[in-house]
């Protein structure tokens, strides 16, 4: 996973990677370990994960943000989600060959998720972690993420649960 000190991916500015893409992969990285896969790729919960957080922070960066800070380009802004999980399975070494396919179904399954509002215990926490990011409390809005994240992947596994 990289660190927020390394460079940032050329598709957002610096700013926006550290706003929305670094604060995410932390927390999704963090949450994978815990739950016993030391590396985030092999966590498919923890994957989609960041996909939720990405593309909520991404959501709330475009509404609320953007206008007063000018944004990147919004097509880089909306592929944000997929381009920080590509940078998850390439530094897991998956095969260049199944990037595409592995991208693919993540996509399906988290619109699967997002479609069945599997998301909305963990909704109320990522709006905190994002009101506590633009007041710049940054340990505050590490904190709520960390809580959204987690009721994240437990929604989504009664989710697993009951629709099986």
């Amino acid at each position: 996973m990289p660190s927020s000190n390394q460079i940032q991916p050329d598709w957002l500015s610096p700013e926006e990677y550290q706003m929305i893409v670094a604060p995410s992969l932390k927390v999704s990285a963090e949450l994978a370990a815990s739950r016993g896969d030391p590396k985030l790729f092999q966590d498919l919960p923890s994957m989609l994960c960041l996909m939720y957080l990405v593309s909520s922070l991404k959501d709330y960066y475009i509404d609320e943000w953007a206008l007063v800070s000018g944004m990147s380009n919004e097509e880089s802004l909306h592929k944000a989600p997929e381009a920080a999980c590509m940078m998850v399975l390439t530094e897991g070494n998956v095969a260049k060959s199944e990037l595409g396919s592995m991208i693919s179904a993540l996509n399906r399954a988290y619109q699967q998720v997002k479609a069945e509002d599997v998301c909305i215990a963990a909704d109320v926490d990522l709006k905190s972690a994002w009101e506590a990011m633009k007041k710049g409390e940054h340990e505050q809005f590490l904190v709520q993420l960390e809580q959204a994240a987690k009721k994240f992947v437990q929604s989504l596994n009664r989710w697993e649960k009951v629709r099986i």
